[in-house]
This record gives structure tokens, C-alpha cells and sequence, in this order.
């Protein structure tokens, strides 16, 4: 059995943490930001409205939209 939590609140690999580590240093905004489908739209949307119309949002999935959050807000946990 583990004992440390070797991953993130978002279930994605942060390359800033090594094994061993029980926490990161993942923007607080994205942990907001990716709270539920309504929040990372929204957040998309603000950033850009052209690039994230919604018909891309509509076609985007959810780790399509946690990826492109993370890609903005946190580009060195990738």
C-alpha cells in the first residue's frame, strides 16, 4: 500500500512534484476554475471569446478543457 499521495486534486501528473510528495504547488485558480463544466466554460470564455466560441467549447471534453486551463494558468506544471 501507498504511503503517499502521489497525485493532484485534478488526477493529472504535475511535473513540478516528484514521487513522495503529499502536496502541490498547483495555482489555487485552477482548482476554482476547474470545479464543475459551468466554471471552466466560463473561464475559457473570459480568456477568449473568439477561440473558445461555443461551438468549440461544445466540442471540447472535460479533459480537453482541463488541459487548455492548465495550459493558461499553470503552463509549468506540464
Amino acid at each position: 500500500m501507498a504511503n503517499l499521495d502521489i497525485k493532484n486534486r485534478l488526477g493529472v501528473t504535475d511535473k513540478r512534484t516528484g514521487r513522495g510528495t503529499t502536496t502541490t504547488p498547483v495555482a489555487a485558480a485552477l482548482y476554482t476554475n476547474t470545479r464543475d463544466i459551468a466554471s471552466m466554460r466560463a473561464r475559457l470564455q473570459a480568456i477568449d471569446s473568439v477561440m473558445f466560441s461555443t461551438a468549440r467549447l461544445e466540442s471540447m471534453t472535460h479533459n480537453d478543457m482541463v488541459y487548455a486551463l492548465r495550459v493558461i494558468d499553470d503552463p509549468t506544471g506540464i
